[in-house]
């Protein structure tokens, strides 16, 4: 006879990986691809940027001269009202000049007292021009703009995480009004492993290179926006409370160090 009442067993099933793929393709078609390239790579590449540096707070410069003795060899830094002090020379704004301007001008003061005054300056902190790194990178932040920073040799510094997606890298460039105007994404990895350095750019002040999170990092930190705001109170009802004295809960007593007062 046939057992009308046999369970009949199903292959497992788990929605879990079907549904993290999901996510990840969902995660990793939402980045976007930008192609200002003309905006950023030039040929023949330059060495250095087009734009003639400028003195802003808080850059610092040196001023050198043969005859004014009173300012040879003085170091100052640029007040954040633009402005430097000399001795003989007073008070005087260089911010948004630069520093060949800025050496004729002191020289034309100097003349007041010197017939034969002379002075150059140096800029020996290069203080005020900025880049900037964020994403999934080790060393996010800004860094000094010396007129020749590249896309993989500021990358090389920052150093992208475990968890950066080293193909989809944006290189973003706002105006001086704070727009962004051009943006372009490029492939460190192929840049890296195969050589081409065809997106390779010479940045400019203000530039901001960001990293992305990979598909996998980034539906992980999604789910962990989601759970954080449950964490600390699932954490709070599963703590021990001593109820006969003070409240002896880490979440009270600021983690296991602290959990007897000391």
């Amino acid at each position: 006879m046939f057992n009308l009442h046999r369970t009949i067993k199903r292959p497992a099933f788990t929605a879990g990986p079907i549904l993290m793929g999901i996510l990840v393709s969902i995660v990793g078609c939402s980045q976007p691809q930008y192609t200002d390239f003309s905006a950023f790579v030039t040929t023949p590449r330059p060495t250095v940027t087009s734009k003639a540096y400028t003195l802003a707070p808080p850059d610092t410069i040196t001023i050198y001269s043969k005859r004014v003795g009173e300012i040879s060899g003085h170091t100052e830094t640029i007040r954040p009202d633009g402005r430097i002090t000399l001795p003989l020379l007073g008070s005087y704004f260089v911010a948004g000049k630069t520093p060949e301007q800025v050496s004729s001008e002191l020289q034309q003061l100097a003349a007041k007292y010197y017939e034969d005054a002379d002075v150059s300056l140096r800029v020996v902190g290069f203080n005020s021009k900025r880049i900037f790194v964020f994403g999934e990178v080790a060393r996010p932040g800004a860094y000094s703009y010396n007129g020749a920073n590249t896309v993989p040799q500021t990358l090389a510094i920052a150093q992208p995480s475990r968890l950066a997606d080293p193909t989809r890298i944006h290189v973003l460039r706002p105006n001086a009004q704070g727009d962004m105007v051009k943006r372009m994404t490029i492939d460190l990895d192929k840049m890296v492993k195969q050589g081409d350095t065809s997106l390779d750019a010479v940045l400019n002040e203000g530039d901001i290179l960001y990293v992305p999170a990979n598909g996998f990092a980034a539906v992980g930190l999604a789910l962990q926006q989601i759970l954080l705001p449950i964490q600390p109170a699932a954490q709070t009802i599963a703590a021990p409370v001593n109820i006969g004295g003070n409240m002896a809960s880490y979440p009270y007593q600021g983690g296991a160090d602290n959990r007897n007062g000391n």
